[in-house]
């Protein structure tokens, strides 16, 4: 989806209380994110990945984005243009750093708020 901005189009909301390794889907088909909130509740780092798909994505899957979540915190990523997703957009979260990890965050460790179209 090629130069996407979010204009004067009021943002859909995708908020997930305990994102895990399992992934969810945020929206079935092309997109952007324009509005990324992330939180930490452990005491140790976490990961959240985003992946360009329309299905739920598994360790198998390569993610286009990937952020690190400090201890006990809350993350802002600054979106001006949008982050754009040609297939779906899709997230899940994990305690390592590699595309493959699977290993699973305690429950209600990560919390995310995405805006999105």
């Amino acid at each position: 989806m090629a130069n996407l901005k979010q204009g004067n189009f009021p943002l859909l909301t995708y908020r997930n209380l305990d994102v895990q390794i399992t992934g969810s889907i945020v929206k079935a088909n092309a997109g952007g994110i324009f509005d990324l909130t992330m939180s930490n509740a452990a005491a140790s780092i976490r990961y959240v990945k985003l992946y360009d798909k329309a299905t739920v994505p598994t360790a198998s899957d390569t993610p286009i984005r990937t952020y690190l979540l400090p201890p006990t915190s809350t993350v802002v990523v600054p979106v001006t243009d949008g982050i754009n997703f040609s297939s779906g957009i899709s997230i899940r979260a994990t305690t390592g750093v590699a595309d493959n990890d699977n290993t699973a965050p305690s429950a209600n460790d990560v919390i995310v708020n995405i805006g999105y179209l």
